[in-house]
């Protein structure tokens, strides 16, 4: 045991003396300083410190090159950053960043809007084809039951214009104005259907042979197909390729919803037993338009379709059997019937006698003479045929529809004579004149007479008083001297009021006069040019302005921001 200790004192001495001669060494006074005094201590202390500090750095190892560059960015960057230089550069960056995201908010924004409000869309068409006509704005407003147009297309196709265009026809126009529909009135949606993905819808409507392209706006009443025909007309031209585009879509979406809502809807049937020479497909097109609907029926071997309130004997060429004739009285004087009921009958100067209608007309006070009236004075026809009379349209029986229809022509024109103006129950109106210059030319005409001038009739109406029940109706004959007047280029001709006057006549003859709104086919030209250019000025604007020009405006502008910015 004491050897172990001894062992373990002399392994402890050599160090305690070293101990105690390094404490010894810092006793002693410095040179120059007075033998017994301490240094201070917090001199002794920073001695300490900068001795230890010293001894670290020289203990520390060399820092690698990788981090002496990193520290040299850093400096660079955080004086980079307190520059005026970063400065401006940083606030034009953020200016510029916020400028963009502003810009495609406002884009969002208004992209959002423009689909939930249509009218928000500029229309900048030269014909405004976008835009609702008031005529189709006034239908819209009283639209006051559940109504959905379907568009036999998906909303890109539409929107796209990929559909029919190879006729040149941009089909958008019926989305962008059945979307302003549904805008306006709340009653009204608009929904898109393909197809190709939805056939069942096609074939619930299997008899009316939907194809794309086409529109069917449906109320819980009734609906109404609208085939692309209906909606555009597009014309060649006289080399057979060159096109002109034309748009009913404001007119035939008005029409439709006019119809469908209607509370109830007359017909019009059409006789096609006699070899009638009226041009149909017009007329018919305009009572559709106009809350009718359309039959054709042999007189000969049909029956009069029921609910019948228009029957229609368009320029008969044959005469008619008494068996029809009684047909047609029954019609006029039926009891059965609860509403006005009319018979309506054009007439043409080619025609041959017809000798049993003709009693049949005498019996309402009306003659029709083989003859054609003609115009004297060159201002009041037009073409370069006396007969293409312009008429004048009689105040003495209201329609209760336009108040003036402009320019009414009642081309090729058979006289039509009142043989009375009133006869027991039945009285006579004059509907239409010619002007006083007219005179006639019949088969017996020479031409060295003299032409007896003076006005004639070219449209008139009888009409008869019928008790239906507990009600008075009325019964009318309608005979118009002019067969022409309803032909196509007539009826669709802006120029002429005769669209108007003959919806107006309709619509009087079967007492629905103020059920629904009147409404004519309105076609516009879509592919009108809005602006026409020389060739020399269309090689001067491609080239030199836009493609040189405005190219050079553009780097001299830069050029000038990046000079100025340098000198920043």
């Amino acid at each position: 045991m004491n050897r172990d200790n001894n062992h373990e004192t002399e392994k402890t001495t050599p160090k305690t003396e070293a101990a105690e001669e390094a404490a010894a060494e810092q006793t002693e006074p410095a040179a120059g300083e007075p033998a017994g005094k301490e240094p201070a201590g917090d001199f002794a202390e920073e001695n300490i410190g900068s001795e230890t500090e010293e001894t670290d750095a020289a203990n520390t190892p060399e820092e690698p090159e990788e981090k002496k560059k990193k520290g040299r960015l850093t400096e660079k960057v955080g004086a980079y950053t307190k520059s005026t230089k970063f400065r401006r550069g940083g606030i034009s960056t953020a200016f510029t960043a916020g400028f963009l995201i502003v810009v495609i908010l406002i884009n969002v924004i208004v992209s959002v809007l423009a689909q939930r409000y249509p009218s928000m869309n500029l229309d900048l068409t030269k014909n405004k084809v976008n835009t609702l006509s008031a005529q189709a704005a006034e239908i819209v407003s009283k639209v006051n039951v559940p109504a959905t147009i379907y568009i036999m297309a998906t909303q890109a196709q539409t929107k796209g214009d990929q559909l029919l265009s190879e006729y040149g026809i941009k089909y958008s126009q019926v989305g962008e104005l059945a979307e302003k529909i549904a805008e306006k009135n709340t009653n009204i949606k608009v929904e898109y259907m393909d197809l190709d993905k939805n056939p069942t819808f096609a074939s619930t409507y299997k008899n009316d042979n939907l194809t794309a392209g086409d529109v069917l706006v449906k109320t819980d009443k009734r609906y109404r197909v609208l085939a692309y025909t209906d909606l555009f007309n597009v014309q060649y031209g006289a080399d057979g390729v060159s096109t002109e585009t034309y748009s009913m879509v404001d007119s035939a979406l008005a029409s439709a919803l006019n119809s469908v809502i209607a509370d109830t809807v007359a017909i019009a049937s059409f006789d096609t037993g006699h070899s009638e020479q009226l041009e149909t497909a017009t007329y018919k097109k305009l009572l559709e338009n106009n809350s009718f609907e359309t039959k054709d029926f042999n007189l000969l071997t049909d029956a009069i379709p029921d609910n019948t309130r228009l029957v229609v004997l368009g320029c008969p060429a044959t005469d008619y059997t008494d068996a029809e004739l009684k047909r047609l009285d029954t019609f006029l004087s039926s009891a059965a019937i609860p509403g006005d009921r009319s018979l309506l009958i054009t007439f043409h100067p080619s025609q041959q006698a017809m000798p049993k209608l003709a009693a049949f007309l005498k019996e309402w006070g009306i003659e029709v003479p083989q003859a054609v009236v003609v115009e004297s004075d060159q201002s009041k026809y037009y073409t370069d045929d006396p007969s293409y009379i312009l008429s004048t349209v009689q105040t003495g029986l209201s329609l209760g529809g336009q108040s003036d229809y402009g320019y009414f022509t009642t081309p090729q024109s058979n006289p039509v004579n009142l043989l009375f103006e009133t006869r027991g129950t039945k009285t006579t109106y004059s509907l239409a004149k010619s002007n006083d210059s007219c005179y006639l030319v019949d088969n017996n005409t020479k031409a060295d007479d003299t032409p007896q001038k003076t006005a004639y009739n070219t449209a008139v109406l009888s009409q008869d008083k019928v008790q239906a029940g507990a009600k008075e109706y009325k019964a009318n004959v309608i005979a118009l001297g002019s067969t022409t007047m309803f032909a196509g280029e007539i009826l669709g001709a802006s120029t002429f009021g005769n669209a108007k006057y003959v919806v107006d006549l309709s619509r009087y003859a079967t007492g629905t006069t103020n059920s629904a709104t009147a409404i004519t086919q309105t076609s516009v030209q879509t592919n009108v040019s809005d602006i026409t250019l020389s060739a020399e000025m269309s090689v001067l604007l491609g080239i030199g302005v836009f493609t040189l020009l405005i190219p050079l405006l553009v780097a001299i502008a830069g050029v000038c921001v990046y000079r100025k910015r340098r000198r920043l």
